[in-house]
């Protein structure tokens, strides 16, 4: 045999010999050992998560967010604050925040027609109102006291139809600045009477009265845009902080007019400023303003109805009271009970453009069910 024939013999050999490091048949293949269950979180994670999931609910995005990263912090493998941070974060985006806006009905208010009629209606009767009120200083005749009140509703229509022409006025807008003028004649007529003014100063200061706060209502209008329900709140608050004073005021035996109307100026003035403070901060709809109205006049009646039925004839000054009474437990009940009233009519969702994950666009999807 020669020594090439000997070498093709051995290579031979080495090829038919399998390899122990050839890889075996399929079915002989052993299985990957399984990732581990994931251990249970702890009770303080949990707590976290369900803390960050009642905020989200109740639209405390940036509570929520952090009550969810406290529970990746202590448990990384829960199985669902994760995608519940990538959520709120997408809520707290500018896309997330219209999408909010577009679901509630206290949004934005946009162009009201209905909003522009009533001003112009409220606005022509204020200008026929202090053209009369012209008049009588100017002491002017039967025929001047009709052409002032003509030509003064003129203006009044005219001026609110030209400031209102391009791009026309919310609900809230118009509410303001009416809401401005008839508490302006409110404030005139009261600071006259407090002051005891007459003649053409008594007069004046009905003038000066609405005209003044109907321009505090259109600077208000132009810079601050509150919407109908946040005027409605305000015009609430002035309102029955003066009926309960009035009513309590009327117990007392003073005959002093000065006194009364100088108090009831200044609670009206507190009550229309607290609850317009307080509108900034809980949002309201004017329909939820009428119901809680509606509470504070059921309760009058009823306070002063169970008053006399109890007290009879000899009720006395027990009336007022128990009618102030009454007016303060059902503004609170009708507050209470009208809790949820602004979410019955929204839409159930709403799709907006939003940013989210890293850097990625897409959408959100939010509503009410």
């Amino acid at each position: 045999m020669t020594l090439t024939t000997l070498l093709l013999v051995a290579l031979s050999a080495a090829q038919a010999t399998p390899s122990t490091d050839a890889p075996r048949d399929a079915a002989t293949v052993t299985a990957p050992p399984l990732v581990p269950t994931p251990e249970a979180c702890p009770a303080t994670a949990e707590a976290d998560y369900t803390e960050g999931f009642d905020a989200l609910v109740d639209g405390r995005d940036e509570e929520a967010l952090e009550a969810f990263q406290r529970t990746l912090a202590a448990c990384p493998q829960h199985p669902y604050a994760t995608e519940l941070v990538r959520l709120t974060r997408a809520r707290l985006a500018p896309g997330g925040r219209l999408a909010q806006a577009a679901v509630s009905e206290l949004g934005p208010e946009g162009r009201s027609d209905a909003g522009l009629a009533a001003m112009t209606v409220v606005q022509t009767l204020h200008g026929a109102a202090q053209g009369v009120l012209l008049c009588a200083i100017a002491d002017c005749s039967g025929q001047g006291y009709a052409a002032a009140s003509l030509l003064g509703a003129g203006a009044g229509a005219a001026a609110t139809l030209l400031l209102a022409r391009e791009d026309g006025v919310t609900s809230g807008q118009a509410a303001v600045i009416n809401s401005g003028t008839i508490w302006g004649f409110w404030f005139g007529v009261s600071s006259l009477l407090a002051l005891d003014l007459g003649g053409d100063d008594a007069i004046g200061a009905a003038m000066l009265g609405g005209a003044g706060f109907t321009g505090v209502g259109i600077l208000l209008a132009t810079t601050v845009r509150p919407t109908s329900g946040q005027v409605s709140m305000a015009n609430s608050g002035g309102l029955w902080t003066g009926v309960v004073t009035a009513l309590l005021l009327a117990t007392s035996d003073s005959d002093d007019s000065k006194t009364f109307f100088a108090v009831e100026l200044g609670a009206t003035a507190v009550g229309i400023a607290s609850l317009a403070a307080l509108s900034t901060q809980v949002p309201v709809s004017r329909g939820r303003m009428l119901i809680i109205d509606a509470g504070g006049i059921l309760g009058g009646l009823l306070g002063a109805t169970a008053t006399f039925i109890v007290a009879g004839d000899d009720a006395g000054d027990s009336i007022l009271v128990g009618s102030a009474a009454g007016v303060l437990s059902g503004l609170g009940l009708a507050t209470y009970l009208s809790r949820d009233f602004d979410v019955r009519g929204a839409p159930q969702a709403v799709l907006t453009p939003t940013l989210l994950g890293r850097d990625g666009a897409g959408v959100a999807l939010l509503g009410r069910f």
